[in-house]
């Protein structure tokens, strides 16, 4: 269990329809943000795992709370809320992005697929999008264009980034069907830590 980290981008350097940056409502949350970001960085480079942050044994996980939201679906319906009923008693993965994130152009497209197999074959795993700091029809856009079949919601302010501590995209979150936060990958995340993480969530 642990926080693994790869080259993001910021979440307050999206473009707003009048080219400035869509930043986060308030300064006094913009300075959490970063600084729970800086904590999670130098509790990262304390420890030799190559970016991956992993507790001392018997100590307890450092990963944060998982997230409580209700935010509106993109591309319209009803909200998509965590937890819910769709998601009681499931592992939940949670997929962060937005259409101006470069990395995220490369690894949506990767996840969509692979999630796309995934509810082929049957998997109990809960896949939800959050796109972020972003203009609604831009993300919806983006998200067909990359195949996405999971629900995603859309969160302008980036409540649920706040909630995790998280100042970047994309990032990935999974969840245990306990609702226990086991793992994040800030930055892309490549299929072979999809695939581990997942198996680690239906096993358990």
């Amino acid at each position: 269990m642990g926080v693994e980290t790869a080259p993001q981008v910021a979440l307050t350097d999206a473009p707003g329809t009048d080219g400035a940056p869509l930043r986060r409502r308030g300064r006094r949350r913009a300075v959490l943000v970063l600084l729970a970001a800086a904590v999670v960085a130098l509790a990262g480079a304390l420890v030799a795992t190559l970016g991956t942050r992993t507790p001392a044994p018997g100590a307890a996980p450092s990963l944060p709370r998982p997230p409580h939201f209700s935010l509106p679906r993109l591309g319209g319906g009803p909200p998509l809320t965590y937890p819910g009923d769709t998601t009681r008693h499931h592992p939940v993965v949670l997929l962060f992005f937005a259409s101006w994130c470069t990395p995220c152009q490369k690894e949506l497209p990767v996840v969509a697929r692979f999630v796309r197999a995934q509810q082929r074959a049957g998997s109990p795993v809960r896949y939800i999008g959050v796109d972020g700091n972003d203009q609604p029809g831009s993300g919806l856009a983006f998200a067909r264009r990359s195949g996405v079949t999971f629900p995603a919601a859309e969160d302008q302010q980036e409540s649920v980034a706040y909630q995790l501590g998280l100042a970047f995209l994309p990032d990935t979150v999974f969840i245990s069907a306990g609702g226990q936060v086991r793992h994040i990958v800030e930055g892309p995340v490549s299929v072979a830590t999809l695939r581990h993480w997942v198996h680690v969530l239906t096993a358990s």
